[in-house]
């Protein structure tokens, strides 16, 4: 939990400065993966403060957790000591205390370029496709927690489990903890209790061969009016490719064109860049095509690099990856879907 007495009180960390911002303004401050970056940047160090037009649960969230809140956007008027605003997507071009940031020639982001500069100061990791995104994110955070990897994440959802981890579960529930009522839920962090959409993670990766390096930030990569070409990753996925956000793109062949854009963001195999992108379903030979980083393949067709397989009756799921490694595990979230979603994050 974020407490009232630190927001902002720390020196800002490595994210906080990727951003360039030290009190920065979200406009728009109560959606999934603006309140999720609020946190973040809070924990981190920054001095975060922002608006929103209703009140709701989350506002309520970042209240308690020491955010300074109005919801009176349209007065224009915005604190004096900000140095920057952020504005999530939904934010038209002429909302007031965002003509009012450009009267006062504050820099403005939008929320995608935020995430994708906050990447710039960590090993970014992106998570994309047309559906799965979110579960996928949540997923790999729970699984590099677990690892000891202690990544930081931004999703656009709660996950009662983003922030010890599921394993935690397991140790929460112990028989020593059960024995009392509710003895098991005093050991849950705060953010475990609520649900959270973030987790900071450690500015290093503190185990493994890329130990010592900026530390994990994942990302839920959306293809949104392209807001992932702002992402900044060295590590990605593309589960599927399909005809979404027609309004935008107009076109399948557009849609592809844009993913294919934002793999090609990813660095040269030399610098760790690697794109896990799904044999069927994807179009990957267009999006692919060109492609400097390592590049493999996951799926059901035996020909994928990673091979899934899942009986639906039991929840078991197996994956067979290159070299002969193979594992299994029981999902908890049924559909052949969500085996693929869990085998993207293995």
């Amino acid at each position: 939990m974020i407490s009232p007495q630190t927001v902002g009180s720390r020196t800002p960390g490595a994210v906080a400065v990727a951003l360039g911002l030290k009190k920065p303004y979200l406009i728009g401050i109560g959606g999934c993966g603006m309140s999720a970056l609020a946190r973040l940047l809070a924990a981190d160090g920054a001095g975060v403060s922002g608006s929103d037009s209703t009140r709701s649960p989350v506002t309520e969230m970042l209240e308690a957790e020491g955010v300074s809140l109005t919801f009176e956007q349209q007065a224009g008027v915005l604190p004096e000591d900000i140095d920057g605003v952020i504005c999530s997507a939904a934010i038209p071009a002429d909302h007031p205390q965002l003509l009012e940031a450009q009267r006062r020639g504050l820099p403005a982001f939008t929320y995608a370029e935020a995430l994708g500069r906050c990447m710039a100061g960590r090993t970014g990791v992106s998570i994309a496709g047309t559906h799965g995104k979110s579960t996928t994110t949540a997923m790999l955070g729970c699984v590099l927690t677990d690892a000891g990897l202690d990544p930081g994440v931004i999703v656009g959802a709660t996950c009662d489990q983003l922030h010890d981890g599921c394993l935690a579960e397991q140790s929460v529930r112990s028989p020593e903890r059960e024995r009392g009522a509710g003895a098991g839920r005093s050991q849950r962090s705060p953010e475990r209790e609520r649900g959270a959409g973030f987790r900071l993670g450690s500015p290093e990766i503190p185990a493994g061969p890329l130990a010592g390096r900026p530390g994990l930030l994942l990302a839920e990569a959306c293809e949104y009016n392209r807001s992932f070409h702002h992402h900044r990753p060295v590590v990605a996925s593309i589960a599927n490719v399909e005809a979404d956000h027609l309004d935008i793109y107009g076109s399948l062949d557009a849609v592809i064109e844009a993913f294919a854009g934002f793999a090609a963001l990813l660095p040269d195999e030399a610098d760790g860049g690697r794109l896990l992108i799904g044999h069927d379903g994807a179009h990957r030979r267009e999006i692919t095509a060109g492609l400097r980083c390592r590049v493999e393949t996951i799926g059901f067709a035996p020909p994928a690099d990673s091979v899934v397989s899942t009986d639906v009756a039991s929840g078991r799921v197996s994956l067979a990856g290159p070299g002969g490694v193979s594992v299994s595990w029981t999902n908890a979230m049924p559909g052949e879907h969500n085996a693929l979603n869990s085998a993207v994050a293995a």
